[in-house]
């Protein structure tokens, strides 16, 4: 089909779209239980991604696209998202974090922060979501539309995996994982980013709810104007370990953009496909292979080969190792399945 102007994100940004972007929740809360054992360890949103948090691509994404106010919501290891907000991650960017009594998903984070918000929509962001979204022409479609939601429909996912989100001609959501019954004109995957008036922010139940199930299928049943806009860039989820690992291939390959001052702050390259952090020790010939981090304070023996792996601070990997795609630290190893 041909894109309609409402159902692509490449419009000019306005000053509307531009206001609407003022404000923006991310999503930190979870348990990231398909990222255990690290997860018990650590928060899924400081889960390392080229050698820094992976909240920090995540918010110098919203900077860089002229978010103000950046609440995260936060419940599993809540101190560790606090001291994180605590350490000025992005100047110029005001943090402030949300905890909950109790895990309030996805529609429940944003029903519960409802009562601090500003006037204007609120953008809302997953935290483990990687891509090169351009959130300003999201806003201008979100304004032109005249939508009460939005959502970011990426072309790079399979929606059979993900589950299909259906619009039709003129970029109106039809169903979401066929619950309605509504086929759309063509099926794309929920990039993560979304676009909430407050008149559809108050509709949330109290308590814990998601914003599928209590959000844009009530919506959509009630005849509310939900959108899907089209983003046609890179994209990558980094819910689990080969998730995370095949992200981190595809930025270090240059497939995946990622900020470059971001990508250095995390440590040196080392050939074409490898990312080494500056206090980290490598002997002269191990091979450091399709994408491997390695972080600081890990040591490397001499003859070691490493494929495809992440290897969290102080990991040591003995002469003559050889791994493939595997998340190492001192305590755990994550294998990926086949």
């Amino acid at each position: 089909m041909t894109d309609s102007p409402r159902a692509s994100a490449r419009a000019t940004v306005g000053p509307a779209a531009q206001a609407a972007l003022r404000q923006a929740l991310v999503l930190c809360a979870g348990e990231g239980r398909r990222l255990r054992p690290l997860t018990q360890r650590v928060p899924k949103p400081l889960a390392p991604f080229l050698n820094l948090p992976m909240l920090r691509h995540s918010l110098r994404c919203l900077q860089r696209a002229g978010v103000q106010r950046v609440w995260l919501n936060a419940w599993h290891l809540a101190d560790a998202i606090e001291a994180f907000a605590a350490s000025d991650p992005e100047p110029g960017l005001e943090l402030r974090v949300l905890r909950e009594p109790e895990l309030l998903g996805t529609g429940g984070a944003i029903a519960n922060l409802a009562p601090q918000l500003h006037e204007g929509p609120l953008l809302v962001a997953a935290a483990d979501i990687l891509s090169d979204a351009k959130l300003g022409a999201f806003a201008q479609a979100h304004v032109e539309s005249g939508a009460d939601a939005s959502m970011l429909l990426t072309t790079r996912a399979d929606p059979e995996q993900f589950g299909p989100v259906e619009i039709d001609t003129d970029g109106r959501l039809t169903d979401i994982v066929r619950t309605l019954g509504r086929p759309g004109e063509r099926a794309l995957v929920n990039a993560s980013y979304h676009l909430l008036e407050r008149r559809v922010i108050e509709r949330f139940p109290r308590g814990p709810c998601c914003l599928v199930r209590q959000g844009y299928l009530p919506w959509m049943r009630d005849g509310l104007n939900c959108r899907g806009v089209l983003h046609e860039g890179a994209w990558a989820e980094t819910g689990n370990a080969a998730a995370l690992l095949a992200a981190q291939r595809d930025a270090l390959s240059g497939a995946l953009p990622v900020d470059p001052s971001l990508l250095a702050e995390g440590g040196v390259r080392r050939g074409a496909s490898a990312l080494v952090h500056p206090q980290a020790q490598v002997a002269p010939d191990a091979q450091l292979l399709d994408g491997t981090t390695v972080a600081e304070g890990c040591v490397i023996g001499a003859g070691a080969r490493l494929h495809g792996c992440l290897l969290l601070p102080g990991t040591h990997v003995e002469a003559g190792r050889e791994l493939h795609d595997v998340l190492l630290g001192p305590h755990q190893t994550v294998e990926c399945p086949e």
